[in-house]
């Protein structure tokens, strides 16, 4: 799929904030923002995928910075945030880990908030407001029923912080003696989660954590390593977290989407207002352009 105009204001957006993650200076978030404008410009088709074209724009603006990650202390941040309010769910009795639907609700809190610019109280409070609130399209117990007959299932990561809210899926699924993949960013991308931040949050074997092994703005299995592209095609089940993954994922033939629809094209092609939230499944013949 080819990216379409309203890619340019959404990656330029996130330039902007991405610079002022490194710095307040209005001169630094402006030589930034021309430097990923030149790119853009010199670039002329946008590239083959969007994941291509926000991809070119974050490196552009890591080099222009000077740094690899700037996002490194504010996806610490919403790793801990995360983790806490695990903790606190659970010590105020909370089931958070006490079948699958539970778990998969979590999963689904965690994506429909971020994890930056919330304290801490108002992210807890979200967190328990969407574990128990109704996705827009709601194929949960298609997605309970594909889990029960699934014997190796991925999980793709999307944020930093929401990260954590997908460990209660994970553990049901290991306690369910499902093999389990967690796939994760092989880079630093914006705030998409990582290996270190999979550590951080507690995956451990027999979770398996992978990566695509190369660094890419969501999934795009054609640029992912053989070793990827055969553990992703051995899989009954992918389960991925977030819009990005619903645009830049190839077909697979069982895959279902635990999102918040940013994007206007999503939200129109899964019949939702923008930012409301889904768990759907997507059809392989299923094909949606970005923004």
């Amino acid at each position: 799929m080819k990216p379409i105009p309203d890619c340019v204001p959404d990656a330029l957006k996130m330039i902007i904030a991405t610079a002022r993650a490194v710095s307040d200076d209005d001169f630094i978030h402006r030589k930034v923002l021309i430097k990923v404008m030149g790119e853009i410009a010199d670039d002329g088709d946008m590239g083959a995928n969007p994941a291509d074209f926000y991809l070119l724009c974050w490196e552009t603006a890591c080099r222009a910075l000077g740094v690899r990650d700037p996002y490194e202390k504010e996806k610490a941040r919403g790793n801990k945030t995360a983790i806490g309010i695990l903790k606190s769910l659970a010590q105020r009795n909370q089931p958070v880990k006490a079948d699958l639907q539970t778990a998969v609700n979590v999963s689904f809190a965690g994506a429909m908030i971020g994890f930056s610019g919330l304290g801490r109280s108002d992210i807890e409070e979200k967190i328990e407001y969407y574990c128990q609130a109704k996705p827009g399209v709601n194929e949960s117990k298609a997605l309970l029923s594909a889990i029960d007959k699934a014997d190796r299932i991925m999980l793709v990561a999307d944020r930093a912080g929401e990260i954590a809210m997908d460990k209660p899926l994970a553990e049901r699924l290991k306690e369910m003696g499902k093999t389990v993949y967690l796939a994760v960013s092989a880079k630093p991308v914006f705030t998409m989660a990582t290996e270190k931040d999979a550590e951080t949050a507690g995956f451990s074997p027999p979770i398996r954590v992978i990566s695509p092994g190369t660094a890419m703005y969501g999934l795009v299995q054609e640029r992912a390593s053989n070793s990827f592209r055969e553990i992703f095609d051995a899989c009954d089940l992918v389960i991925a977290k977030g819009d990005v993954h619903f645009c830049s994922m190839s077909p697979h033939d069982n895959a279902f989407f635990i999102l918040r629809a940013q994007s206007r094209r999503v939200a129109e092609m899964i019949g939702v207002a923008r930012g409301a939230g889904a768990i759907i499944k997507k059809e392989p013949a299923a094909e949606v352009r970005w923004s």
